[in-house]
């Protein structure tokens, strides 16, 4: 729980002779300001905070602290300058929120795939095993069985601290976190004690933020080096992995984890069916074998993941083992529905990069009996470079491929579209059906069974971004709406 503080505690050693003021809280939006508490203001992506002080004011702000970068308007509260407030962010959060990372044991994640998946599984077992284990990530942020929404992977720096102070108060002692790229090279998690850091992977995304995977591959590091874990699990099957494996040798504790024999804990796929994967294990800890309900390679990639780190934080071999059998696909990822009564198998993921796109559709040709079907779009306003290798990835590998809207934003459908086109060898044979629900309709309504139909890209998503406007859309209530008509 936060307490008020005095605006000297807050930003001593930052700030000469601040004035005698006590605040309750702070926040960077200014629409969400509650009395009492400080209003952080900083330069945005299109406007500096100051624009928007009096609307804090007016909310019963107690305090505007800015970095001075822009004009502070009249006010009748104190505004107060901090140099370099940008970077301070979360060293000021933390210090407010008495860092409440240091209070408990975090697992962060980050990598271009399975980040969400990982630290779901990290949080499952911990929860499954004495009930007290913290999400921050895609899904939400708070106790793992009591999320609140989030809008962002890694939300700003008040938010992190907020949040993992909130788990104190909910009684939790252990917190899986994924941290995004953008959270990294930012700085939000900049002053959070991570105990385990995990890289799932590196592949092509986000470049339209980053510019080359040399600056992206430079952002994930920023975990391990500037952040400064204990351990360290990195997934040697990665080249990216290998190599940040061997950077920080002598540094954090490394454990490397893969289907290579040159990881120190592996993993070998000795049976695969309709019910899931048999895998054989061996690492510091010995062996073992298990069942899985997940499907998919990739899945074996993120049980290691999640399973290394668990054992490096203190869960006995034997009962790490045990939780790899018990865990659950996260929603939206892999998330199986339909196939029964003659009805197809609908499988929801995630997976909006080239990459992940690769890997859901190879797991699911591995269990397949009939045609396989791909839905899928690309987003607006963002990399346009991806959009024609994960339609040509759809034409290699599923029998039949459908293109359709996935948060257009501010840009054209028909240049997604086209972009998207210029990746197909036929582009004649994939239909193009702009509205996802009736793409989604159209792919299963034209299925048998024995197929499978996966609809990529949102997974867990409720919502559609079209010009600004977050609509209310979900592929898992699409699914369900036309299997349940066909029942």
């Amino acid at each position: 729980m936060s307490c008020p503080m005095s605006l000297g505690t807050l930003l001593e050693g930052w700030c000469d002779q601040p004035p005698v003021v006590v605040v309750t809280g702070l926040n960077l939006d200014s629409r969400h300001v509650q009395p009492g508490e400080a209003f952080v203001a900083v330069a945005g992506g299109r406007q500096h905070g100051l624009d928007f002080a009096l609307q804090a004011e007016e909310r019963g702000a107690a305090v505007v602290i800015h970095d001075g970068l822009a004009p502070v308007p009249q006010l009748g509260i104190p505004a107060v300058a901090v140099d370099g407030l940008g970077a301070r962010l979360s060293a000021l959060a933390a210090r407010f929120f008495h860092a409440p990372s240091e209070r408990l044991t975090v697992a962060g994640v980050t990598g271009t795939n399975g980040k969400t998946s990982t630290a779901h599984f990290i949080a499952q077992a911990w929860h499954r095993a004495d009930g007290s284990a913290g999400l921050i990530g895609t899904l939400g942020y708070g106790a793992l069985d009591r999320l609140r929404p989030a809008r962002l992977t890694t939300p700003d720096p008040i938010s992190v601290q907020r949040a993992l102070s909130e788990c104190i108060d909910a009684g939790v002692e252990r917190v899986a976190m994924e941290v995004s790229s953008h959270a990294l090279e930012q700085g939000r998690c900049a002053d959070v004690a991570f105990e385990a850091a995990v890289l799932t992977n590196l592949s092509r995304d986000h470049l339209d933020y980053h510019g080359s995977m040399d600056n992206y591959a430079a952002a994930k590091r920023r975990l391990f080096t500037d952040c400064r874990p204990r351990f360290a699990v990195i997934n040697a099957d990665d080249e990216f992995g290998r190599s940040l494996a061997d950077e920080l040798e002598g540094g954090c504790q490394v454990l490397s984890y893969g289907m290579r024999q040159r990881a120190e804990l592996r993993a070998e796929v000795v049976g695969m069916d309709a019910s899931g994967l048999n895998l054989e294990l061996a690492g510091p800890w010995g062996g073992g074998r298990i069942h899985t309900g997940l499907m998919g390679r990739f899945n074996v990639s993120n049980l290691l993941a999640a399973a290394g780190t668990l054992a490096l934080l203190g869960m006995p071999w034997s009962q790490v083992l045990h939780q790899l059998e018990l865990m659950h696909p996260v929603p939206g990822r892999m998330q199986c529905l339909g196939g029964e009564g003659g009805q197809p198998v609908v499988v929801v993921d995630f997976a909006h990069t080239p990459d992940a796109l690769r890997e859901a559709l190879t797991a699911l040709g591995a269990h397949l009996h009939g045609r396989l079907t791909c839905v899928f779009g690309c987003g607006g306003d963002r990399d346009r470079g991806k959009r024609p290798l994960m339609a040509a990835i759809a034409e290699k590998l599923a029998d039949r491929v459908v293109l359709t809207a996935d948060n257009p934003r501010g840009e054209s459908l028909t240049e997604i579209f086209a972009d998207m086109q210029t990746g197909l060898a036929s582009p004649d044979r994939a239909l193009v059906i702009a509205d996802r629900s009736a793409a989604i309709r159209r792919a299963i309504q034209d299925s048998r069974p024995g197929d499978i139909v996966l609809i990529a890209g949102k997974g867990h998503e409720t919502w559609q971004e079209t010009n600004g406007q977050r609509l209310p859309f979900s592929d898992e209530a699409a699914v369900r709406a036309v299997l349940e008509e066909a029942a």
